[in-house]
């Protein structure tokens, strides 16, 4: 397993209007973007499929111009136009201070990922009892300011973009992605392995790669999806010892669970 770091300027801008925390004293800057991009192309329909918020305006919009134009050539007509205003963004003053801050942000999750990833795949295989595929994942970085990190696992793609909350955060959350990719399609219950995988690198990864720390808790920050928290902790009992059984891995342990 290969992991590859890049950025897609495309999903760069995309992410930035979409996951800007408006009243957050982060990424101020890129509302002087958005202003200039709303006077000059509001009533496009192509600016909402960057901007996804009048997203649904733009769409009704199209039907119901299928009167004039069929939807084939009206969705032309967007792609086109989507183009354009992306070119204009990417020659922006802001567009260009982002992307060298997410270039800087790139360089450091890379180095600290691949001081990591031995450590990382031999949790895999020796403790998690995991094979490792031979493929590429392609690692979408976007800004560190963006609390984004997603995984595609057919396509082996991951999205992420998040301040470092604390030591070797980003490797942790890679891992845990990683782990939805190397699981995908092999359980009965989403839920139930989703939690598996938090409490196997949220938690227990986390722990011993940085040689401390408590389930749950990292200092100020709460671990995990609160969503999941309640079933986690019903795991938790089976999850530890199943730490100490070589022929249990993730895998047969979300099939056996029954709770």
């Amino acid at each position: 397993m290969k992991l590859k770091f890049i950025i897609n300027k495309y999903e760069l801008a995309a992410s930035i209007f979409n996951h800007r925390k408006m009243n957050s004293k982060d990424l101020t800057y890129w509302k002087t973007l958005e202003n200039k991009l709303w006077q000059k192309y509001k009533d496009e329909p192509a600016l909402y499929f960057i901007y996804l918020k009048y997203l649904d305006w733009a769409l009704q919009t199209i039907r119901l111009n299928t009167g004039h134009k069929s939807l084939i050539s009206q969705f032309r007509n967007v792609a086109g136009k989507l183009e354009e205003i992306y070119k204009v963004i990417f020659q922006t003053r802001e567009f260009k201070r982002a992307f060298k801050e997410t270039q800087q942000y790139l360089i450091r999750i890379e180095k600290q990922w691949r001081k990591n990833e031995k450590f990382v795949f031999n949790y895999f295989k020796k403790i998690l009892g995991l094979k490792l595929l031979n493929i590429e994942v392609t690692i979408i970085i976007t800004h560190p300011k963006l609390h984004q990190g997603h995984a595609f696992p057919k396509e082996k793609l991951i999205i992420w973009g998040h301040s470092e909350d604390w030591k070797n955060y980003s490797t942790i959350y890679i891992a845990h992605e990683l782990l939805h990719i190397l699981t995908e399609g092999k359980y009965k219950n989403f839920d139930m392995m989703h939690a598996l995988i938090e409490l196997a690198t949220d938690n227990e990864l986390r722990i011993r790669l940085n040689k401390r720390g408590e389930y749950f808790q990292e200092g100020k920050f709460e671990v995990g999806h609160k969503n999941l928290r309640n079933l986690e902790k019903k795991l938790l009992p089976i999850w530890k010892k199943s730490l100490t059984n070589t022929n249990v891995n993730i895998l047969k342990l979300e099939k056996l669970i029954k709770i």
